[in-house]
């Protein structure tokens, strides 16, 4: 099992919980009605990357369930509204510096991006006593 956080650059705090990771590179279709990107709690995807400018086909980016975020994120609550999005970097790490976008309101598929040049991914790990079995 691939499970990883995320992390502040600037003060290493954790920014979600453990995420699992899966292999697949999900594709996206423009549009809110598309309901195939309902990520779940505890989830991340590698999604192909459509708004990035000058991405190349490589290039990749990560999204999450923005439940997935601990309380150490900051959100700008000016950011959001009805359809209201624009595409910005709109949360904050207690510590001040952008961490990525949040978009959980009604014209998009709700997400979490972070910004890749102010967090990284770490390796989370687990007793096996910490892990709930289902």
């Amino acid at each position: 099992m691939n499970m990883q956080r995320l992390y502040c650059k600037m003060c290493q705090a954790a920014l979600t919980q453990s995420l699992q990771f899966g292999e697949e590179i999900r594709g996206f279709k423009v549009g809110h009605e598309d309901d195939s990107v309902i990520i779940p709690e505890g989830e991340a995807w590698f999604m192909d990357s459509p708004f990035v400018r000058g991405a190349r086909p490589e290039d990749k980016a990560v999204w999450f369930s923005p439940q997935s975020l601990l309380e150490q994120v900051v959100t700008d609550p000016y950011s959001f509204g009805c359809c209201g999005y624009e595409f910005h970097n709109n949360t904050r790490c207690k510590c001040g510096h952008i961490v990525g976008s949040r978009i959980d309101e009604c014209g998009h598929q709700p997400r979490f991006e972070p910004n890749t040049k102010m967090t990284y991914w770490a390796t989370a790990y687990h007793r096996e006593a910490d892990i709930e079995i289902a």
